[in-house]
């Protein structure tokens, strides 16, 4: 079986002639990739080419940016492209250890391979300076034994799989080989991180050879945030007290005690008990709410009852003024053919007294007629030759009269 590890580096010739050594001493090929070191970073390597060094690679420059996302993809592309049967997204200030002591890298990975699984989970460690009296060459875990856990960032390391054609490391950002069908190893390995060796080189890599190099979009997506809290002028060497002294059997008996099932099986008991916790919520809620709605139910239930008496009693009212408006209307109706029968009997006086009008009316017509015709025979008198001769004796007889 054929391990190779693809290393990408930039300016890590203090550290990384021990990194390629330890893999290759451990049965596991090197691809390297350098990004344009400035340093020695390959001289450093090229005396391995050949004997466990399959190439170094040289990636053009990227405008002097630091290019990870280019990096992802050509590693992606070399694992489909290499004659292997396992590959590790390796860097260049880490070391790799079987969590078995007695079996190397190589080993422990056949292992992994004959039982059936395809992918590798690494237990992150990240070492720290503790002085500043490291020599570059020198096996750096012997110079600083003292770690911290990893960041939350840092929590998945799926960094070591079977070929596979589908392989994508970019879309992680490098933290897991993605690919259809990953079954992972329930036990991590363990992976021994150094990013700083000294006061001197953890200023130029932090503030002149990475702050300073990191592409704005890479940023923008989460990426390269490990150096975020370190501050320009703070000390960077550690004092122990601070830190965790490494044991090699302690940290894999804690792997063993607590591998990826333990977790995946504590990250199922605490969903349960996150979901009977929520089920208990809303339980609790639900019978407030019930009891709330008892409660409501209970005065809209009162309310009810006094709109229903209220009800009966307008219906009572109601029944009262109907009776009242059938008595008024009974009483209206005799009114009314009261009225009726006297406006009848007022229309039949009004039709005699009309009858009395009428004979009245002619016979003062009549009258008028006969007046009328006396009128004229006076007048006719009046003016006869008779009426005229006796005119002095009516006046004589007027005056006698008088006196």
């Amino acid at each position: 079986m054929k391990i190779v590890a693809i290393i990408a580096a930039f300016n890590e010739a203090d550290i990384i002639a021990t990194v390629v050594d330890d893999l290759i001493q451990q049965g596991i090929s090197v691809y390297f990739l350098d990004d344009g070191s400035t340093d020695r970073t390959i001289a450093a390597v090229e005396p391995f080419v050949g004997r466990g060094v399959a190439a170094i690679e040289r990636m053009d420059a990227s405008n002097g940016h630091f290019d990870w996302e280019r990096i992802l993809h050509r590693k992606a592309q070399l694992a489909r492209e290499l004659d292997a049967d396992w590959f590790i997204h390796h860097d260049a200030d880490e070391f790799r250890e079987s969590p078995w002591p007695h079996l190397t890298l190589a080993e422990a990975i056949r292992r992994v391979d004959a039982a059936g699984y395809n992918a590798i989970d690494f237990a992150s460690f990240n070492f720290w300076p503790v002085h500043d009296d490291f020599e570059p060459g020198a096996d750096v875990r012997a110079a600083y034994p003292y770690y911290s856990e990893h960041a939350p960032f840092d929590r998945v390391q799926i960094r070591c799989w079977k070929k596979a054609d589908d392989v994508d490391l970019a879309a992680s950002g490098g933290h897991e080989a993605r690919f259809a069908g990953r079954k992972v190893f329930p036990l991590r390995f363990v992976l021994r991180h150094y990013p700083i060796r000294g006061e001197a080189h953890g200023r130029r890599k932090i503030f002149d050879e990475r702050r300073k190099r990191f592409r704005a979009e890479e940023r923008a997506r989460g990426w390269h945030v490990q150096y975020d809290e370190v501050v320009d002028g703070a000390p960077l060497v550690r004092t122990p007290e601070t830190l965790q002294e490494y044991d090699r059997d302690g940290v894999r008996l804690a792997l063993a005690l607590r591998h990826r099932g333990v977790e995946e099986l504590e990250a199922a008991v605490d969903d349960r008990q996150t979901a009977l916790g929520e089920a208990r919520a809303t339980i609790i809620r639900q019978h407030h709410e019930l009891t709330a709605a008892l409660q409501e139910l209970e005065s809209r239930t009162l309310d009810l009852e006094a709109h229903r008496r209220e009800i009966v009693a307008r219906r009572q009212e109601m029944d009262r003024a109907a009776a009242a408006l059938a008595a008024s209307r009974i009483e209206a109706a005799a009114h009314l053919e009261a009225r009726r029968v006297q406006v009848a009997e007022l229309e039949a006086e009004l039709e005699r007294r009309t009858a009395v009008v009428r004979v009245r009316d002619i016979e003062i017509r009549n009258w008028k007629r006969s007046l009328d015709d006396a009128i004229r025979r006076t007048h006719a008198v009046e003016d006869s030759w008779s009426w005229r001769l006796t005119a002095p004796m009516r006046a004589l007889a007027r005056l006698l009269r008088g006196r």
